[in-house]
């Protein structure tokens, strides 16, 4: 690693740095403009994200949970959040101790602070939140103090030991983010500090994690997504070797472009999010080989998927063909952790859907986005989080057996990320990928381009565009149609043009200020075997949505229902069906509007 551990600078020039570090917090009107300085990108997208920001969430289910996340976060303690922090630097620490994984004797202590800031910057972005900006500035102020005092990076001995890699990943998304989007200068200033003090503690080569707990146990792996991101706010190409060093090629990226499926018996969530750094490894030194790694791991995923989207069992992807996930029916682990996995895969999808414009990346985002994230259970006031979804016979969304998990951090990032998910573009066309009640704000050379998104979707099936501002009217729409879809229609100010499941449906005019695009999605119920052993052990769906049935029975799941033509629509509620199992009412709703009940999502199929 000759070269790279010159970033592991003397204590005395970490020190000289502390001035900087310490100095006042420089918030400008709006957040800095990542854009600036950065480096060309070598690989080729299809479609690009929005900023945050050009999509605002007007309603619906996605809404409600997006506003109920930031005023959640908004509202944590401050001096409880850096408590620990304090502590470690042996500075005056008030406030209660935060408890379970965060504290020094704590699983990961520390863990999630970088992703608090991270989400609260990504929420202040996507809202224009002054208040959460200004939370982000005092956390990194908090944070830079303690940090740069302290004699140790890590605030607890298990951090160090044996999450060194994981924990310093945090930290600098949360530097990222509060940079970029809240406009925090003294972020940019701690991005080398951090990196400087705690890669002494990492591994000197990226080691590879085998299963749930086998040893190494720390993620090296993770690491370069973002440190291609600190070479660019940073101009400091020692951070793009750094990235470079820690790509885990042998292991993963190389024979997963080859075509070799090498899933089985990997750690689930830290190989789905070292897969977003192939992906900014393609962005970055233009390597057709990390996009291929990333459309074949997505290809392999998908048998390993439970119907909400996400895979499993217990955060291990298992040998497919085998009937695994139906096993774990029966033997306590049908789970999947929920907004870490979730936040993992959506940020996978997204990407494909980037690289490749490609409809169905779209499907699987949303169907993930529904039954995972937007399905996680809210947490409580003292560090009680969800981390598994349970998809058994009489499932339930409990919090975490210890307080502030992992979990606790990817939440708020994956529900601030809501927007970016909604719509893409290129130079020409705008991509409606998501159909939720929004506002989308285009800026492009032929003018601002303001499209208003009115629907009920997914309880109901219409959807309306209204062109609001077109600019110069010159650009096309691309509306998503889901493969699961049957009599899809498509009106433009009244005129119908045909569609077809699973393509983008390609609308081209010189649009004018009112006018109209109305999508009807029909959403027949269908099921979703579990794997390929057990045909008959299948969810309910309806589009996007993974039904359950509610308050389920001891021996449900050995009885046989003719689904989903059994189920019949209840009075006054479109997103409840119920049927008669043996002289009783089986109701099935959308897993994503379950709160304390019980749930049941496999059934024998008759």
């Amino acid at each position: 690693m000759t070269g790279l551990l010159d970033l592991a600078v003397s204590r005395r020039s970490v020190m000289e740095c502390s001035l900087c570090a310490t100095a006042g917090t420089a918030l400008g009107a709006s957040p800095v403009a990542w854009a600036a300085g950065r480096a060309q990108s070598a690989g080729t997208e299809a479609v690009h994200e929005f900023p945050y920001g050009a999509v605002t969430l007007t309603g619906g289910p996605i809404k409600a949970q997006f506003d109920r996340v930031h005023a959640h976060y908004l509202a944590l303690d401050n001096d409880r959040i850096l408590k620990v922090f304090r502590e470690n630097a042996g500075m005056p620490a008030p406030g209660p101790d935060m408890g379970g994984w965060y504290d020094k004797d704590g699983f990961v202590p520390g863990l999630t602070l970088g992703q608090y800031i991270s989400g609260l910057a990504r929420l202040g972005a996507a809202t224009g939140d002054t208040a959460c900006h200004a939370k982000v500035a005092a956390l990194v102020d908090g944070f830079g103090k303690a940090f740069v005092a302290a004699k140790n990076p890590y605030v607890g001995p298990k951090a160090q030991a044996q999450w060194a890699a994981y924990v310093m990943d945090k930290y600098v998304v949360g530097m990222i983010d509060a940079y970029r989007l809240s406009g925090v200068e003294q972020a940019k200033t701690l991005l080398p500090i951090i990196i400087a003090k705690c890669l002494p503690y990492i591994s000197p080569v990226s080691r590879d994690r085998i299963g749930k707990l086998d040893p190494p146990y720390d993620e090296t792996y993770v690491l370069p997504e973002n440190l291609f991101i600190v070479a660019d706010i940073t101009g400091d190409d020692q951070y793009r070797q750094l990235a470079k060093h820690y790509m885990l090629d042998t292991e993963w990226f190389d024979p997963l472009a080859a075509g070799q499926d090498v899933l089985p018996g990997k750690h689930a969530y830290s190989h789905t999010i070292a897969l977003s750094s192939g992906a900014q490894a393609y962005l970055h030194l233009g390597d057709e080989k990390y996009r291929k790694a990333l459309v074949n791991a997505y290809r392999f995923m998908e048998p390993q998927r439970f119907a909400s989207g996400g895979w499993g069992p217990e955060e291990q992807f298992v040998p497919l063909h085998q009937g695994k996930l139906a096993a774990s029916l029966t033997s306590s682990k049908a789970h999947f952790e929920t907004p870490c996995g979730s936040f993992a895969d959506l940020k996978l999808a997204r990407y494909l859907i980037r690289f490749t414009g490609e409809a169905h990346y779209g499907d699987g985002l949303e169907r993930t986005l529904y039954n995972t994230m937007l399905a996680a259970r809210m947490p409580d006031s003292d560090g009680g989080y969800p981390y598994y979804s349970d998809y058994g016979a009489a499932g339930e969304k409990r919090y975490y057996h210890q307080k502030w998990p992992c979990c606790s951090g990817t939440l708020v990032q994956g529900v601030a990320d809501y927007g970016l998910n909604a719509y893409f573009h290129d130079d020409a066309n705008v991509l409606v990928n998501l159909y939720t009640p929004s506002e989308l704000r285009w800026d492009r050379p032929g003018g601002a381009v303001e499209l208003v998104q009115e629907t009920d979707y997914p309880a109901a099936d219409s959807v309306r565009l209204t062109v609001r501002k077109p600019g110069d009217g010159r650009f096309g729409i691309k509306l998503r149609i889901p493969a699961w879809t049957k009599d899809a229609m498509l009106r433009v100010n009244g005129t119908s043009q045909p569609v077809t499941p699973g393509t983008l449906a390609a609308v081209t005019r010189t649009w004018k200020a009112g006018d109209v695009i109305e999508l009807t999605l029909p959403q027949p119920l269908r099921t979703l075997p579990i794997d390929d052993k057990n045909p008959k052990l299948a969810a309910v769906m309806r589009g996007p949505v993974m039904y359950v049935g509610i308050n389920p029975w001891v021996g449900i799941e050995t009885q046989p229902i003719a689904l989903p033509q059994a189920l019949e629509a209840m009075p006054e509620n479109p997103q409840a069906y119920r049927t008669d199992v043996g002289g009783r009412n089986l109701v099935f709703v959308p897993y994503f509007t379950v709160d304390t009940e019980r749930s049941a999502t496999y059934f024998k199929v008759a």
